[in-house]
């Protein structure tokens, strides 16, 4: 067995500590300067339903703006119509409509709910009300035109979608 010298001890520690410094400084700089898009995200215009298909107080779930991102439409009792990315802001479940209220909100019975954690979002601004979560869902913007169909034409704030971007 050979023995090492306190100066290749010293030069191993000196080596493995540049090294440990220098990994993650190579990562920075390739986040840093990697090529990203810039400018105004565009989404889709695409049909959700028609207003005649939704009862009051009920919700219907989509996909927005592409394929497997979910979203929830809501007929709210007032009559208007919103809709929000069916993405909890906290960790990413999937979120619901609920007529009936959950567990400890019975006083304010229609809000939008997170089964993973107990986050409660309200309907109609997409705020949170209550659990973890502490960014809004994000609203989708809808055009409702004379037939009474309803579209869903990109977002009203600059979030970003939870997991993207």
């Amino acid at each position: 067995m050979t023995r090492l010298s306190r100066r290749d001890v010293l030069r191993l520690i000196v080596i493995t500590g540049a090294a440990a410094l220098l990994i993650p400084l190579e990562r920075l700089t390739g986040f840093l300067y990697a090529e990203r898009n810039v400018g105004p995200v565009t989404y889709p215009r695409e049909q959700v339903s028609n207003t005649a298909d939704i009862a009051v107080n009920g919700s219907l779930f989509f996909e927005y703006p592409h394929k497997d991102r979910p979203a929830v439409l809501v007929h709210l009792s007032d009559g208007r119509f919103v809709a929000y990315d069916a993405t909890c802001t906290h960790l990413g479940c999937q979120v619901h409509y609920d007529e009936v209220a959950a567990k400890g909100w019975e006083g304010n019975p229609q809000q939008v709910f997170c089964p993973c954690h107990g986050g409660v979002f309200d309907p109609q601004t997409g705020k949170v009300l209550g659990g973890p979560a502490l960014r809004p869902l994000p609203k989708i913007k809808l055009e409702i035109d004379d037939n009474g169909d309803i579209f869903a034409n990109g977002y009203e704030s600059g979030l970003p979608l939870y997991g993207e971007g």
